[in-house]
C-alpha cells in the first residue's frame, strides 16, 4: 500500500491544554458561577423517550419528532441569560464551565433551527405540552450572545479558541432559521450578529478538521449578506487530507475514524447545501465514494467504532442521509433509513439519553470514553444525523421509504478499503461487522497500555475542584488496537 504523504505543520501550544495559574483562577471562578446558576437535573422524560425508541416498528418520523420535543423541553429548562448559555449537568471539559454552557446552546440550536426550517412558525410542544416559540428562542439567543454588554455575551474569539468550533454550529443554525430570524432582524441587529461571527476570519486553528468551522461561518454569511470572505486556502488544506475511497485523514498525522462521518462529510454537506456552486465536483463524488464502503459498517445492533469522540455515536448515519439528499444512485433511501433508525433505536433504547441530553458514553455515562475536550453538552453533536433528517427528510424520501436490509442483513462480505489499509468483514449469521486495520499508529505498546484506563480518585477530585477535565486518553486506535467489532466488546 502507498501511503499519501501530507505535509505536517507543528502542533501549536494551545492555552487551554497547558493552563497557567491565571487560567486556573478563571476556571475556578467559572466553576463557582456554574454552581450558582445551574438548574436541577431534568430526567422527567428519560423513561418515555427510551420507551419510544424501544418500539422497533415505530414510525421513524414520529420518533424523531419526539426526540426534538425531548431535547427542546430540557433545553428550555437549562438555558439562562436569554438562551445564550445552558448549564447541563455533567463532568467538565478542558475549557471552562462557561464555555461548556455555550456548547449547551451552540450544539442544540441547529436541531431547533432544522425543526423550524421543516415546520415553519408552528409552535413546538415539549413532551409536557408546553408550547415553545422556536423562532423567538433563536432570536433571543443570537442577540444576547453577540451583544458585548449582555450577561450572556459569547465573548471575544482568540486563536485556537473553542468558540471557533461552536461558531460553525451557530452559523448553521442562523442559516437554517434565516427566514424567521435573520430576515426579521433590523439592519443594526444584523450588523451586531455579523460582527461577532467575523472574528473567526482572523483566527488561527489547529491544522485538521477545524478548518471547516471558519469555512462554514464564511459560507453562511456569504449567503446571508453577499459578502465573500471565504478562505479558499483553508478549503484546499481540507482537500489535502483526502486520501481516496472517500476517506480523510484528520490532519497530516491524524486518525482515520468516524470524524469522516460526523465531522468532515457533515460540514461538507452543509457547505454544498448553503452554496451549491461551492465545489460540487469534489463534495458529491467524495461523499458517494465514502458511503459506498462506509454503509457496510452498520448493523441492527451496534457499529465497529474506532477513534475518538465515541459519544457522538447517534450521528453515525449522517453521511448516508446526506448521500440520499444528494440523490446518490448507489444508495437507496430505504437502506439509509434502516441505518439511521437502527442506530437511534439501539442506543437510545439502551439508555443513551439522560437528563435531556445524549449521555457521554455509548449507552449510559461512561467517562472512560469521554475525551478531555468534551463537556456536559458536547454529546449533542450526536444529533447531527437528526439535523440532516429534519432538513431533508421530506425531499430525500427518507420519511416515506420502506426500510431495506443493511449489507450484513443480506449476506456475508469481505472487502478492502485500500486508502486506509482496512478490511471490513460482515458475518450474516451473527449480524456482526469487524474492521481490521493492517497498520498501526504506534509500535510502543504492551497489553497494559492497550487497555481502557479509568480516572484516578485524585484526578477526579482535582477535576471537581478546578472545573477542568483530567481524564485519561482512551483512543484505542492510538493505543495500538487494530481490530474492532460491532459488538463493541472493547468498551465494556
Amino acid at each position: 500500500m502507498t501511503v499519501k504523504q501530507i505535509n505536517a505543520e507543528p502542533r501549536p501550544k494551545i492555552p487551554y491544554e497547558h493552563p497557567d495559574a491565571r487560567r486556573y483562577l478563571a476556571l475556578f471562578k467559572e466553576n463557582l458561577i456554574r454552581t450558582v446558576v445551574k438548574k436541577a437535573r431534568y430526567p422527567r422524560h428519560d423513561a418515555d423517550i427510551q420507551a419510544q425508541f424501544n418500539q422497533h416498528n415505530g414510525d421513524l418520523r414520529q420518533q424523531c419528532e419526539q426526540l426534538v420535543r425531548y431535547v427542546a423541553e430540557a433545553f428550555n429548562h437549562y438555558a439562562v441569560w436569554d438562551y445564550s448559555h445552558a448549564y447541563y449537568p455533567g463532568r467538565p471539559s478542558q475549557q471552562n464551565a462557561r464555555m461548556d454552557a455555550m456548547e449547551g446552546v451552540s450544539r442544540v440550536l441547529p436541531t431547533l433551527a432544522a425543526w423550524l426550517n421543516a415546520n415553519g412558525d408552528s409552535p413546538l410542544l415539549g413532551l409536557n405540552g408546553t408550547s415553545l416559540d422556536v423562532a423567538e428562542i433563536l432570536r433571543k439567543s443570537f442577540l444576547a450572545g453577540t451583544q458585548p454588554q449582555h450577561k450572556g455575551y459569547w465573548g471575544e474569539i482568540q486563536d485556537y479558541d473553542q468558540r471557533i468550533c461552536e461558531s460553525a454550529d451557530l452559523a448553521l443554525a442562523l442559516w437554517l432559521s434565516r427566514a424567521w430570524v435573520w430576515d426579521r432582524f433590523t439592519a443594526e441587529q444584523q450588523q451586531q450578529v455579523q460582527r461577532w461571527f467575523q472574528q473567526v476570519n482572523h483566527c488561527k486553528t489547529v491544522d485538521n478538521n477545524w478548518h471547516l468551522f471558519p469555512l462554514t461561518v464564511q459560507i453562511v454569511f456569504k449567503a446571508l449578506t453577499g459578502e465573500d470572505q471565504v478562505e479558499h486556502a483553508r478549503y484546499q488544506r481540507i482537500k489535502a487530507f483526502y486520501v481516496g475511497d472517500g476517506w480523510f485523514r484528520d490532519g497530516a498525522k491524524g486518525n482515520y475514524d468516524y470524524y469522516n462521518a460526523w465531522g468532515f462529510f457533515y460540514s461538507l454537506y452543509w457547505l454544498d447545501r448553503i452554496d451549491p456552486t461551492f465545489d460540487p465536483e469534489f463534495i458529491s463524488p467524495s461523499l458517494a465514494a465514502f458511503v459506498a464502503n462506509y454503509r457496510y459498517l452498520f448493523t441492527p445492533q451496534g457499529l465497529p467504532f474506532f477513534g475518538r469522540s465515541l459519544c457522538y455515536r447517534l450521528a453515525a448515519a449522517a453521511p448516508l442521509l446526506a448521500a440520499i439528499d444528494q440523490e446518490d444512485p448507489l444508495l437507496a433511501p430505504g437502506e439509509a433509513k434502516r441505518a439511521f433508525s437502527t442506530s437511534l433505536r439501539y442506543f437510545i433504547g439502551q439508555g443513551a439519553l439522560r437528563n435531556g441530553a445524549p449521555t457521554p458514553g455509548l449507552f449510559a455515562d461512561d467517562f472512560r470514553l469521554v475525551d478531555n475536550y468534551s463537556g456536559p453538552a458536547s454529546s449533542f453533536w450526536s444529533l447531527r444525523a437528526l439535523n440532516i433528517a429534519l432538513f431533508s427528510g421530506e425531499r430525500s424520501g427518507l420519511w416515506q421509504a420502506e426500510e431495506l436490509p443493511l449489507a450484513v442483513e443480506q449476506g456475508d462480505f469481505d472487502l478492502m478499503i485500500p486508502a486506509i489499509d482496512a478490511r471490513f468483514i460482515g458475518v450474516f449469521a451473527t449480524k456482526e461487522v469487524i474492521v481490521t486495520f493492517r497498520s498501526e499508529y504506534t509500535t510502543e505498546q504492551t497489553p497494559l497500555t492497550r487497555r481502557l484506563l479509568t480516572q484516578s480518585t485524585t484526578d477526579r477530585l482535582l477535576e471537581r475542584v478546578s472545573g477542568r477535565a483530567r481524564r485519561p486518553k482512551n483512543n484505542l486506535l492510538r493505543k495500538g488496537i487494530t481490530c474492532y467489532t460491532s459488538k463493541m466488546s472493547h468498551f465494556f
